[in-house]
């Protein structure tokens, strides 16, 4: 035991004992700034790549080609970044449906996009049509025929096949009962 000329020394608290008040709440604040931060990184790095695909970057290209796009909406038509819908890619083959907001220094509007591919870049537009206030709906796509909005059409390699039965076909009519006695 330690003595002074003024008597024994007194035991020193911790450092958590000295600072517990202040501690505890900006512990706590730490870890909510953290979590957000991280939310907002996924978020951010999510909608980016969803951007940068190559279905949207087609589709703004060919929207900024169009001559009636582009008197809706002005000069430069540029994409905001909340891009809604479903993307999809497995082995080059996908499909996409998308609500990309655009806008220009006219107006703003949506960019309803549908789409399919079945090699490595290359996608094949269904549905192109932009949507802006106070005007009639655009066809992007202009006379092409396209499949039905919200199907992707058959693979050329399947082979055909015949057409499923009627319900009417399906039901079997009763047999008749045998007209043999069996006697045991």
């Amino acid at each position: 035991m330690s003595t002074t000329s003024e008597g024994p020394m007194a035991p020193q608290k911790s450092w958590f004992s000295r600072n517990w008040a202040w501690f505890i709440p900006m512990g706590c604040l730490g870890l909510l700034l953290s979590c957000g931060c991280l939310g907002a990184l996924i978020a951010g790095l999510t909608f980016k790549s969803l951007r940068d695909n190559n279905v949207v970057t087609e589709a703004l290209a060919q929207t900024r080609q169009s001559p009636e796009a582009r008197e809706m909406l002005g000069e430069p038509i540029e994409a905001d970044w909340k891009i809604q819908g479903s993307l999809s890619t497995t082995n080059g083959q996908g499909s996409a449906r998308l609500a990309i907001p655009v806008h220009g220094p006219k107006a703003e509007g949506t960019l309803h996009v549908e789409a399919y591919k079945r090699d490595a870049d290359t996608w094949t537009f269904t549905t192109l049509e932009l949507d802006v206030p106070d005007h009639p709906e655009l066809n992007l796509l202009g006379d092409s025929p396209s499949a039905p909005p919200g199907t992707v059409p058959a693979r050329p390699d399947l082979p055909d096949v015949e057409p499923l039965p009627d319900e009417e076909e399906m039901q079997e009519e009763p047999s008749a009962p045998d007209d043999k006695d069996v006697e045991l």
